[in-house]
């Protein structure tokens, strides 16, 4: 597949992924709701030190250092992914669980550019030994018949391989909920892509101070095919499809402002797959970290999609660090987790990603609604629409969400 920094502008055709289960590992812990927790709380491990093999200036990093303490490049990310995968099938008991979820009809995985071919299919090979290790291999076993799609990039690469899943089938071509499975993991510890990192300026220390730092992490989203955005088993989110862009020149040009353009065209796409105006946009998910270059651009992009547009952020970079070809899937098993737990949930977020090249990539995600089962399996919660208002500008658009959903 082509990289996400060489593909061009997508309009996909209408369809929606639900995020049934989640699971992640990051530097801020090893569960998706660990860390989603601990983004809330802002409760940071970076490490700030000296490493001699990289360069005489302290660096600061954000390692997962219960899962990959010892490990070389390939191995680390066998162990993050498979303890992203072990996370999320911890999460689907036979009470939770519908029947279709089986086996997923389609995989996906993001992995970052350096990787090969090869190493791609011996680092899912591993991953799904891992699982096996901690899940047993009942777990793997259904997995590993599947055949695994790699999209292979930067920042943006997660959201090329969801766009790899391909746009829902129509409901009448499929059982309702047909299954997919959707993985990404990155790490930007290992040593040469530290030095490289270093050598470029872009690391955070104290000469940088407009460098990133280097994470890891792994997510794994089991996610089911979706006419709408009603949902038996209650509050969760629904993926539109994504959109992708390149341009010519390069972020984060040394001595060069950064061009706002990709970002603008996939911000603009994002929302029209969606169906939506910019001020139904209550939330924005990106991978702003505090750097100048991504400030510049995401404030030039916002201003020329719409200028009066004042969504909440959120910014998990800032508290887990950067994560690379991990991003979007990451950002997206933490959001779906504050939207199941938090009781003042957002309604509508959008999430984008910018490379430290040419790409920018962008999602919209949509709060579901409860059906009628839901609301009887938990009387107390309040029906859709009713109830204090979500802090958002897009209060009103679940109400007309599910008004629309009524009528059909």
């Amino acid at each position: 597949m082509s990289t996400p920094s060489t593909a061009p502008a997508t309009s996909a055709a209408p369809g929606l992924w639900h995020i049934a289960h989640a699971g992640a590992i990051t530097s801020a812990g090893t569960s998706a709701w660990q860390s989603a927790a601990s983004w809330v709380g802002q409760q940071k491990r970076f490490q700030k030190k000296i490493h001699p093999d990289i360069g005489p200036q302290a660096i600061t990093t954000a390692p997962c250092p219960e899962i990959t303490a010892g490990q070389t490049d390939l191995p680390r990310l066998a162990r993050l992914l498979g303890a992203a995968l072990a996370d999320m099938v911890s999460s689907m008991t036979p009470q939770n669980t519908n029947p279709a979820e089986a086996a997923p009809s389609r995989i996906a995985l993001a992995l970052p550019e350096r990787l090969s071919d090869r190493d791609g299919a011996e680092l899912w090979l591993q991953a799904l030994a891992e699982l096996g290790r901690w899940a047993g291999s009942g777990a793997s076993a259904a997995l590993g018949a599947v055949p695994c799609h790699i999209a292979r990039g930067g920042s943006t690469a997660g959201f090329a391989a969801l766009q790899a899943l391909g746009t829902c089938p129509r409901p009448v071509e499929h059982a309702p909920g047909a299954a997919a499975l959707l993985m990404a993991v990155d790490s930007l510890l290992d040593a040469t892509t530290l030095q490289d990192a270093y050598g470029r300026g872009a690391l955070l220390t104290d000469r940088h101070g407009d460098g990133c730092i280097a994470s890891e992490a792994a997510a794994a989203l089991w996610l089911q095919a979706a006419p709408d955005t009603r949902d038996a088993t209650g509050r969760g989110l629904v993926l539109h499809p994504p959109a992708l862009a390149a341009q010519a020149t390069a972020h984060r040009r040394p001595q060069q402002d950064p061009e706002p353009g990709a970002l603008q065209e996939v911000l603009r796409s994002a929302l029209a797959q969606a169906g939506w105006q910019a001020d139904n946009v209550g939330y924005t998910v990106s991978d702003f970290d505090g750097s100048t270059w991504r400030a510049m651009a995401q404030i030039s992009a916002r201003a020329r999609v719409a200028p009066a547009w004042d969504p909440i952020d959120w910014e998990p970079a800032t508290a887990i660090g950067q994560v690379g070809a991990a991003t979007g899937p990451v950002h997206w098993a933490l959001a779906a987790q504050r939207v199941r737990h938090d009781a003042r949930a957002p309604n509508s977020i959008l999430s984008w990603a910018l490379d430290e090249g040419t790409a920018a990539a962008a999602v919209a995600l949509e709060r579901t609604l409860p059906t009628e089962a839901a609301a009887q399996r938990s009387p107390s919660a309040p029906a859709a629409g009713t109830g204090p208002a979500a802090p958002t500008y897009s209060a009103r658009f679940l109400q007309n969400k599910n008004q629309q959903l009524q009528g059909k």
